[in-house]
């Protein structure tokens, strides 16, 4: 999957905060846990992202198995190229980063987590810029099929 490979979105705090985790999964993957409503969850950016690639793919929990991004299937649906879909990602990439310098941090990792949390005292700027990025990832990598996460 060229794509995931490119993106690493799911796994690195842009668009998930935590990973439920389930009965039959690794438990060697039960690192960075947390335990929230009765139900263990693995932390984002997740321990085992190296890059844009996962470290534990052969083993990763069943929730990552399961999940698949609009972007994601829309390639694979050939309603987007593989070279238009990493152009989305790039895209919001450059939107992740104009986030995190108009937050003024350096770690655009974080930035969507923290900028929603503190929303209501960002300046003008990184309100609009939390705007733009959240609507870029709603439109191509979350929406309805995105709640078996």
């Amino acid at each position: 999957m060229s794509l995931c490979l490119a993106c690493g979105f799911c796994c690195d705090g842009t668009l998930f905060n935590r990973v439920p985790l389930a009965e039959g999964d690794d438990p060697s993957l039960r690192v960075a846990l947390k335990v929230l409503d009765g139900q263990h969850h693995g932390v984002q950016p997740c321990p085992a992202l190296d890059g844009t690639a996962c470290r534990v793919y052969a083993q990763r929990p069943l929730t990552c198995r399961r999940y698949r991004c609009l972007l994601l299937e829309a390639h694979e649906s050939h309603e987007v190229s593989l070279e238009g879909a990493k152009q989305v990602v790039e895209e919001t990439r450059a939107l992740r980063a104009a986030l995190a310098e108009a937050m003024g941090t350096a770690d655009s990792g974080e930035s969507v987590d923290r900028a929603r949390a503190r929303s209501t005292s960002l300046s003008e700027p990184a309100r609009q810029a939390l705007t733009r990025l959240e609507r870029a990832l709603a439109f191509h990598f979350l929406g309805q099929r995105s709640q078996r996460r």
